[in-house]
C-alpha cells in the first residue's frame, strides 16, 4: 500500500509543548493499493479554532511527502476504507523546511476509547514543505473522493 499525506496549518504552537492556539489546520491523506495506476483513496482532516496542542504550527506550515511504502499487515488493516473512514487521526509531519527537504511523519489511529496505533511512523521522508518546525493535526477522518491516478 502506498500513503501520501499533505497536510497545512495556520496558528501559533510552540513545538514538543501542549501550547497553541490554532485557525485553522487541514490534512489530506492519499492512498492507493501499489505503485501502478490504481485508483487512489482521498481522505480529508480539518480543525478549526482550537486551543491546546492537538492541532497546531509555528505561525503557518504547509508539508506534503513523497508516496511512502506501508508494509505492515496490521497498518494495512488501519487504512482499509472500511477501518479508516470516520476514525480519529493524529497526524503529525516535522522538519524545518523551506522547499525540498527530509521529514519525519507519523500518523496514529485513534479508537474510541482514546488508544493510539501507529500506521505510519517514519524517519527522513522526502518532503516538500514550507515550515519552520513541525505541522500536526488530530480529528476526524472523512471521505473526499476516489480518482484514477495519472
Amino acid at each position: 500500500m502506498k500513503v501520501r499525506i499533505t497536510i497545512s496549518g495556520l496558528g501559533a504552537g510552540i513545538p514538543k509543548l501542549p501550547i497553541g492556539v490554532n485557525l485553522i489546520s487541514g490534512c489530506y491523506i492519499e492512498t492507493k493499493p501499489n505503485d501502478g495506476n490504481a485508483p487512489t483513496r482521498l481522505y480529508g482532516v480539518a480543525d478549526y479554532l482550537s486551543v491546546g496542542g492537538e492541532s497546531s504550527t509555528l505561525i503557518f506550515g504547509h508539508a506534503q511527502t513523497e508516496w511512502m511504502t506501508v508494509e505492515s499487515e496490521s497498518a494495512k488493516k488501519l487504512l482499509q476504507y472500511e477501518n479508516f473512514l470516520g476514525s480519529h487521526v493524529d497526524v503529525e509531519v516535522k522538519g524545518t523546511s523551506f522547499g525540498s527537504s527530509k521529514g519525519d511523519v507519523t500518523l496514529k489511529v485513534i479508537d474510541k476509547i482514546g488508544n493510539a496505533k501507529s500506521a505510519i511512523d517514519k524517519f527522513n521522508i522526502k518532503i516538500d514543505a514550507y515550515q519552520l518546525a513541525s505541522t500536526k493535526i488530530r480529528g476526524q477522518i472523512r471521505s473526499m473522493k476516489t480518482e484514477s491516478s495519472k
